[in-house]
């Protein structure tokens, strides 16, 4: 008899499976299959690259809301997307021949968010840490939009071979890595005096995972863009269906986020056909009420 967990990795294996074929086979163009073109240098890089960046964007999300113990910490919330777009813009305007400039570039970015975030950990508590991520947010975004109006400069709809090879070399290694450390990120639920008697160091595993998702959020904006939720809404979903074992929840995480952003894309692009809508919008109107959802909840919890 299968488990719980077993079930629902094969049902998210399978729409997953599915959602692939229907990404590859749907079009604005209708020809299906016929124009080889289309499907091999547009539609397989695009979907390449939502599959690589959904499980990135999951897994960073996971990982800074295991490291600061906050549920709806993610790389848009905390201002580190926002902080690798600008960077990655600059790098552009710097090197526009090297798209490896960019991804350095909007690294950097990342951990500049990341180490602001950091000085100021012990002195806030863990919602008004959200706060300072949202107002970082905010200035990275209107720098961004101010060095380059076009929202459309790093989207799926601008994927290719070039930022699809770029992002497979980091995400994979990146996710390899995250299955490798994360049965270290079930010690912080122990408390870091716990950890302290196992011989485990707690700000070096926050560091290190912190760094990780870092990597992954910054790596994934410079080659597909800002996207935001995906960090909330599935490691939540991941969570209420498997538990809190990041054992599991790590791979999990990979594979939720690959097919969440894929179908938000895939819909996006045929909704309106030939226009598109950006798979960010989606996920905005799906994402902004789960927010609101967790946030009461967590209201309701602490008042009862």
């Amino acid at each position: 008899m299968l488990t719980k967990k077993t079930t629902a990795y094969l049902i998210l294996t399978l729409l997953l499976a599915i959602t692939i074929a229907w990404a590859l086979t749907s079009g604005a163009s209708s020809k299906g299959l016929a124009d080889l073109n289309i499907l091999f240098n547009i539609r397989l890089p695009r979907v390449i690259s939502a599959l690589l960046g959904g499980a990135a964007l999951a897994v960073s999300g996971a990982f800074f809301q295991a490291a600061l113990r906050n549920p709806i910490a993610e790389p848009t919330l905390l201002g580190i997307s926002s902080a690798a777009n600008l960077f990655a813009l600059i790098g552009g305007l710097l090197l526009p021949a090297l798209f490896s400039a960019k991804i350095i570039a909007a690294i950097l970015g990342g951990c500049l968010a990341f180490l602001t975030l950091a000085s100021l950990q012990k002195n806030l508590d863990p919602y008004r840490l959200i706060l300072v991520g949202v107002a970082l947010n905010a200035v990275f975004s209107a720098l961004g939009n101010l060095l380059n109006p076009n929202q459309n400069a790093f989207s799926l709809a601008t994927s290719t071979w070039t930022t699809t090879l770029f992002l497979a070399v980091i995400t994979l290694l990146d996710l390899a890595v995250a299955l490798v450390i994360s049965p270290f990120a079930n010690y912080l639920k122990v408390g870091d005096r716990q950890l302290q008697t196992l011989g485990l160091s707690p700000k070096q595993l926050r560091i290190s995972l912190l760094s990780l998702a870092t990597l992954l959020a910054a790596s994934s904006t410079a080659c597909i863009g800002i996207l935001a939720f995906i960090g909330i809404i599935v490691p939540h979903h991941a969570r209420f269906l498997l538990g809190h074992d990041y054992r599991q929840l790590v791979p999990f995480c990979a594979l939720g986020g690959a097919e969440l952003l894929l179908l938000t894309d895939t819909i996006g692009r045929l909704v309106i056909a030939p226009n598109e809508i950006s798979a960010n919008i989606i996920l905005a109107i799906i994402g902004g009420p789960f927010l609101i959802y967790i946030l009461l909840g967590r209201k309701k919890d602490a008042h009862s």
